[in-house]
């Protein structure tokens, strides 16, 4: 069962009463090897220390979540921690006796954006509506990341549904959502205090909708964020670490909360160069890039209850992947138009699947 937002303070309270006793037992590291903490560590530094015998995945897991049990109450870099990353790193340790290592992401702790889907965990974009919702499939990049030998310990902070849902006059706070509230710069975490902006918001910016927050506070190795418009290199240049906003389409975006398909795309966000890389050479999709050109169908949807709900699940049933949505209302029309996104291949069998459903269906 994932730990959300609503129950964190109680799952840090809970991890610390037992840290002391999990310290008091922790076997002392042999003669001659020294003692390896994660702090600052990179994947190198790791990936080193694990082949060496000096740490396992099971004590990074352990060690990140000692240090979120000290500090996320001051910094607020996470709206879930998963119940299932001391298994998923014991497992990874089984391999590596075995002689398996599945590359240098192998036993790592990473941490995702909360509108990348993910199934041991909720995925919330910050918005109250989806506050303990689990999907039902995980986003290809998070699969791929677990196949490659990650941990996935956490979802992040962000700025709500990636800063789409409010704007001017009163714009959405920077990495403010409603599960969470505010994200804290790890390297001042203080309030602001002046009367203009005393909301609650940080004194030290801390960039979004993309949170470095949890990277630059060692509590994950490092995380992957998602940009349509700065929102990987804004929190990485806020809280000095390396963000790689890859190439439109690279990276699958199958179960990521969208915004556009033209500009959307995830991208890892980490200490250095060398680990962003690892990250970002391991998350594509497992099939190839991810097309950035899609057709329309266009659908007149009826204007009542329930009409929107039935197209979709309409579409699910043809098996068709939709990227994107837009639904437009005819001005004093009893009807509106249902703009799908859809791959191109995909736009013959969507149109004959919804026209024998009665749906008029214009491509």
């Amino acid at each position: 069962m994932p730990v959300t937002r609503a129950s964190v303070v109680l799952a840090i309270l809970a991890v610390s009463s037992v840290l002391a006793v999990v310290q008091a037992q922790r076997p002392r590291p042999a003669p001659g090897r020294r003692a390896f903490s994660v702090v600052e560590a990179t994947i190198p530094d790791m990936q080193a220390a694990m082949k060496e015998g000096r740490v396992t995945s099971r004590e990074l897991v352990r060690q990140y979540l000692a240090r979120i049990a000290m500090y996320e109450h001051t910094l607020h870099a996470a709206l879930a921690i998963s119940a299932e990353a001391l298994n998923e790193a014991d497992q990874r340790d089984r391999e590596r006796a075995q002689g398996r290592v599945r590359g240098p992401l192998h036993g790592i702790p990473v941490a995702l954006k909360d509108n990348i889907q993910t199934t041991s965990m909720p995925t919330t974009g910050g918005a109250l509506a989806f506050e303990r919702f689990v999907p039902r499939d995980e986003a290809t990049l998070a699969r791929n990341l677990r196949e490659a030998g990650a941990v996935i310990i956490a979802k992040t902070g962000m700025t709500e549904l990636a800063n789409w849902v409010a704007g001017d006059p009163t714009p959405m706070p920077t990495n403010y959502n409603a599960v969470g509230g505010f994200g804290f710069n790890p390297y001042d975490p203080r309030r602001d205090p002046r009367d203009s902006s005393f909301d609650g918001r940080p004194a030290l910016a801390t960039g979004g909708s993309s949170s470095g927050i949890g990277t630059a506070a060692s509590f994950w190795a490092a995380n992957v964020g998602t940009e349509t418009s700065g929102s990987i290199l804004s929190p990485s240049n806020q809280n000095m670490l390396a963000g790689i906003k890859p190439t439109v389409g690279r990276i699958s975006r199958y179960g990521v909360i969208p915004i556009t398909a033209d500009q959307d795309t995830p991208g890892p966000m980490a200490r250095t160069v060398t680990d962003g890389n690892a990250g970002q050479a391991r998350i594509p999709g497992k099939h190839g890039a991810t097309p950035t050109t899609y057709a329309t169908v266009i659908v007149v949807v009826p204007d009542e209850p329930g009409a929107l709900g039935r197209l979709l699940r309409d579409v699910g049933d043809a098996g068709v992947n939709m990227e994107d949505l837009h639904l437009e209302h005819g001005v004093g029309q009893p009807f509106g138009l249902a703009e799908l996104s859809v791959l191109p291949a995909a736009v013959e069998p969507l149109v004959a699947a919804l026209s024998s459903l009665g749906w008029p269906v214009h491509d």
